[in-house]
């Protein structure tokens, strides 16, 4: 089974949020993360609103606008599939950008069950987010986190994976506690182990560990360790996908 490497491009932020500076210079950004990704070998990018914080639990009609032209040129910029996650949870936008620009997948990081975050209670809403998705015909995959990162959660991972099929993701992710820390070795396994789907590991992959994640986990998300003084450095990239493949086929 291929096992793909999935960077992230970390957006700066956008119109409407409080550290908002240019609109401009965020594509501009975008495009140059996305350009190293691609030069790097990644098989896929996923873009993120991380530089929105702090973070709402639905964003506004300007992210939306936003995110959808940024997407678009990121599109037609590279030739590898892309993702889309709005954070903090907003399913909606996310899946709404996906039908606009034909994005592959979005992320959501709470499909199902809740968690208490910073930004207040994350509600999973996989009955309303899965018949929104099939009312805008939406053909993009979503992968959706276990446990998140950046929350606290009140039921097992056994839990979360046993009820992971009734909520129609295509994939399942496992992350550390926080952005840029690793995955539990002992979760992932877990999660490998009960899921019906496939499993990615989403925080904390680099060089030390790629080849034990990589053991367990269908695919990787990288975003932390690609960057270099605040941006995708293409020999990062090009270093992690060597080191994979040594242990995907």
């Amino acid at each position: 089974m291929f096992k793909p490497i999935i960077g992230v491009i970390h957006l700066k932020p956008l119109p409407g949020s409080p550290c908002y500076c240019s609109f401009e210079d965020a594509m501009g950004s975008a495009l140059q993360d996305a350009r190293a990704l691609a030069e790097g070998g990644v098989d896929a990018i996923i873009i993120e609103n991380y530089g929105d914080k702090p973070f709402m639990k639905e964003v506004g009609k300007e992210t939306v606008a936003a995110m959808t032209a940024i997407a678009l040129e990121v599109k037609r910029e590279v030739g590898v599939p892309i993702g889309l996650n709005v954070l903090r949870n907003d399913a909606f936008a996310a899946l709404a950008i996906a039908k606009a620009v034909k994005a592959d997948f979005v992320r959501i990081n709470q499909l199902f069950f809740s968690s208490l975050s910073s930004e207040g209670w994350i509600d999973g809403k996989a009955g309303e987010v899965m018949r929104y998705k099939k009312a805008i015909d939406c053909n993009a995959m979503v992968f959706a986190d276990i446990a998140v990162k950046h929350a606290y959660h009140f039921i097992s991972i056994e839990e979360y994976v046993e009820n992971a099929e009734r909520s129609l993701a295509d994939a399942l992710i496992v992350t550390g506690s926080a952005t840029g820390r690793p995955v539990s070795i002992d979760d992932l396994k877990k999660v490998k182990s009960l899921a019906k789907m496939p499993v990615l590991a989403g925080s904390g992959v680099n060089p030390d560990n790629i080849g034990e994640v990589l053991r367990y986990a269908d695919g990787v998300i990288v975003g932390t360790y690609f960057k270099k003084n605040g941006r995708v450095d293409v020999d990062r990239v090009r270093k992690l996908v060597k080191m994979a493949d040594a242990y995907r086929s």
